[in-house]
């Protein structure tokens, strides 16, 4: 049987290329790279308006940055005809969903921790403890601490002070987040890091993902138990991180995962080589996103259906037409589908 199949096609930041011209039959292609195309079941370029009455099945098709050169039965060469990557086909009667997800940028997670109300204690040895959650693959709580005795009654002079020990000991070996301090508002405050071994290149292993923490403020008793801060409040004002939406880390693991349907499944033996990345790194893309059935007939000799998922990734902020070409043939097909899809907008 066949499994879920997944494929994405990523345009770059263009407009509709005039007069287009996908094959040589028609005259010269020109079909641009990263130029997304809507096409009709017999792989013609369909335009605004066109409706399941015209075509039931639709391909999308993204041009790629590789050329070839051939020559026609007549010996007449053709220079820079370009391969372009297309997606499996689309069933209007299979459709389940049709949205558009707008890029969202990410945020990192924060800790804020209120210290008004107490009164530091010359000698006193203050901890931080910060526990992460995120790191599912360690067999325990993944912890790091940070100490300072404190050298000043004054609640500000101890606040700049506990901060500089976080830096230094981020200096002396890295920890996991950052630390800054607000005399105004008598705040601590925590933001995590983003993690380098899923945000640094294309070519990173790891899939992305990002610091969940909690912290806690203790400091050293005369009886030698940790004991939180005496504040006016222990109630951490921080925000969780937001993943956020279409950032290129996002689409970078899209386009991996969907390697795997393209026969590239090795990814440690080195030298690895795969097919063409089309992700850029640090753009970020709106995203159209096709859920649908695919019906075919089994080796059992039974009709029967496998799910497909159709992502196409445009960049944002855009200054060419492509991602408003392609909503303006997709919306009006989709809404004609027996699903009878609501537009979208990016």
């Amino acid at each position: 049987m066949l499994n879920r199949v997944d494929k994405i096609l990523i345009g770059k930041d263009i407009s509709r290329t005039a007069s287009l011209i996908l094959y040589k039959a028609d005259g010269v292609p020109n079909l641009a790279d990263g130029e997304i195309v809507v096409l009709d079941k017999n792989m013609k370029i369909m335009v605004a308006g066109q409706t399941i009455a015209d075509t039931d099945t639709i391909y999308i098709i993204q041009g790629t940055g590789e050329t070839y050169n051939y020559a026609d039965a007549d010996g007449t060469a053709v220079i820079s005809v370009r391969r372009f990557v297309t997606s499996d086909p689309i069933e209007g009667a299979k459709v389940k969903s049709w949205k558009g997800l707008s890029y969202t940028a990410k945020t990192e997670e924060t800790s804020i921790f209120t210290i008004a109300g107490m009164t530091p204690v010359v000698g006193t040895e203050y901890v931080l403890r910060v526990i992460f959650t995120d790191m599912n693959e360690h067999p325990g709580q993944f912890t790091q601490t940070v100490r300072h005795v404190c050298t000043s009654a004054t609640l500000d002079t101890f606040g700049a002070a506990f901060v500089a020990a976080i830096t230094a000991a981020d200096a002396k070996g890295r920890l996991r987040f950052t630390a800054a301090y607000s005399a105004g508002s008598d705040t601590i405050t925590l933001t995590a890091k983003a993690i380098p071994e899923c945000t640094t290149a294309l070519t990173d292993i790891d899939k992305f993902s990002m610091v969940k923490m909690k912290a806690f403020y203790y400091y050293v008793a005369t009886s030698g138990a940790w004991t939180e801060w005496p504040t006016t409040s222990t109630a951490d004002t921080g925000v969780a991180g937001e993943h956020g939406v279409g950032t290129w880390e996002q689409v970078r693991d899209l386009e991996k995962s969907a390697k795997g349907y393209l026969g590239f499944t090795n990814r440690t033996t080195f030298p690895v080589k795969e097919p063409t990345t089309f992700t850029v790194k640090s753009s970020t893309y709106d995203l159209l996103v096709i859920e649908s059935d695919k019906s075919y007939r089994s080796s059992d000799d039974w009709s029967k259906q496998t799910p497909l998922t159709t992502i196409v990734a445009i960049p944002v902020p855009s200054t060419g037409t492509q991602m408003v070409d392609v909503l303006a043939v997709l919306n009006t097909w989709f809404a004609s589908c027996p699903g009878a899809f609501d537009t979208v907008s990016v």
